[in-house]
């Protein structure tokens, strides 16, 4: 995703590497949207090798118009995440530039979180760890109409 400030568009999604299988889940949930490109997103696992890491993160964020945010107490102990991917989504957020999507993986402090201002997918008493498949699944096909509603509006 290129990013062009005065015109924000697509997602982006992050999440703390512990939590990868949630993504790979959260993706499947995404791709029946991919074709017809209702839903185009950007994730770390797309930065080339050789490619200026760092540089790309900040792009992809700066430039998105979703923020699909994978929270568990990693994600919110992670200094890299909090200070390079949440601090600007949240100024972005603050002016309405990003749409902040949070889904709730395991318990965490997100309630004594600056996310807990915006609301999340699934409530922090249910995060995903413990629900069933189902509730799971039920859980990333919300997700995956809120980022398609979203990215439309």
């Amino acid at each position: 995703m290129v990013s062009i400030a005065s015109k924000r568009e697509g997602a982006v999604i992050s999440y703390c590497h512990i939590d990868k299988r949630y993504l790979e889940r959260l993706r499947v949930h995404l791709t029946p949207f991919l074709p017809d490109k209702k839903v185009v997103y950007w994730v770390d696992t797309m930065i080339n090798p050789g490619s200026k890491w760092r540089d790309e993160i900040k792009q992809s964020f700066d430039g998105a118009k979703v923020a699909i945010l994978l929270v568990s107490a990693d994600f919110l102990a992670s200094q890299f995440i909090l200070e390079n991917e949440l601090s600007p989504l949240l100024v972005a957020a603050q002016s309405e530039e990003v749409t902040i999507l949070s889904v709730i993986l395991s318990p965490c402090a997100y309630p004594h979180s600056e996310l807990s201002q915006y609301q999340s997918i699934n409530p922090p008493s249910r995060p995903m760890s413990a629900l069933n498949r189902h509730g799971r699944e039920a859980i990333w096909a919300t997700l995956a109409e809120q980022v398609k509603e979203a990215l439309s509006r």
